[in-house]
């Protein structure tokens, strides 16, 4: 199995070295070099002439990056080196009604685009995550194994329709969030009682 990263940040180093461990042939796409992954065995790239040409089709692409505009950056830079069939996967926290805009847009060049929520933090990343995918079905079948190699024990689930995985995401991360502020105010309302509580 090969697999394409964009973004060798925090994420997408840590993903980059579990698959690797896990025999998946990483290379990745940064604007510099990074020695403490390429010394683990990543093989690292500035261009993406390199990174296309280094994986054998249908080339599968995980994006490990920031959401909004710098996501269309990318996609304007590396879909010129792709082929019909590739699959690219956008793991970041995009808002869902950009990825499924995106997803047309790709889908016109024959190019599979994923939208994929992550959940798991560096930890996920580094040893297992989950991943809340939506797109054309044909496109999950050829990235489902990867996916399913990087998440622990059911952390991988189809969830439709493009757009549905950032969807999900959000809500998953509205959740989480709401979960944390109702723990936040919990505690200061303990604090703040006039009882001297432990």
């Amino acid at each position: 199995m090969q697999l394409g990263i964009i973004g060798l940040g925090k994420m997408g180093g840590n993903l980059a070295l579990q698959a690797n461990e896990k025999k998946i042939a990483v290379i990745g796409k940064a604007r510099s070099k990074k020695p403490e992954l390429e010394k683990q065995g990543v093989k690292v790239v500035t261009d993406y002439g390199s990174f296309v040409g280094f994986m054998k089709h249908p080339r599968i692409v995980y994006l490990s990056l920031p959401a909004g505009p710098t996501v269309d950056s990318v996609l304007g830079e590396l879909v010129p080196h792709l082929e019909e069939g590739d699959v690219v996967i956008d793991g970041g926290n995009s808002f869902y009604v950009d990825s499924s805009e995106r997803e047309k847009k790709m889908h016109e060049k024959g190019i599979y685009f994923l939208d994929c929520g992550t959940s798991g933090g560096l930890e996920g990343a580094r040893h297992g995550a989950c991943f809340m995918v939506g797109g054309k079905e044909e496109g999950t079948k050829i990235a489902e194994p990867i996916l399913i190699a990087l998440s622990v024990k059911d952390g991988y689930f189809y969830t439709g329709q493009p757009g549905t995985g950032h969807f999900v995401k959000l809500v998953h991360n509205g959740i989480e969030f709401g979960m944390l502020q109702s723990i936040g105010e919990g505690v200061e309302l303990l604090r703040k009682s006039g009882f001297e509580l432990d």
